[in-house]
């Protein structure tokens, strides 16, 4: 399995011109490493470029609305993770009082 990819192969993927995998990096200002003048792209980042290409192409909005929209998506993973991490820490606690109980 490759771990990351050419451009070329990103647009393949997505089915979308080279021009606009740059495009979009660079509006979206998509940090992917480098190699020389060449980037690599990893699994994460084509899942990022999909879901922008999916916002924009496939729903209908703007450069300005995707990115909005991306962000609005961020702070409910971030919220989610906060919650999970909590219910964690309320298991362990559970779990040790449940030992205790026995």
């Amino acid at each position: 399995m490759k771990l990351f990819f050419s451009t070329e192969e990103v647009a393949q993927q997505l089915e979308i011109p080279i021009t606009s995998v740059d495009f979009y990096v660079r509006k979206f200002r998509l940090n992917i490493q480098k190699v020389g003048k060449n980037r690599k792209y990893s699994h994460a980042d084509i899942e990022k470029l999909q879901k922008i290409v999916d916002l924009i192409q496939k729903e209908g909005f703007t450069i300005e609305g995707a990115k909005e929209k991306l962000k609005a998506k961020e702070v409910v993973e971030n919220k989610n993770s906060e919650v999970i991490e909590r219910l964690k820490e309320i298991r362990k606690t559970l779990e040790f009082i449940k030992e205790g109980i026995e």
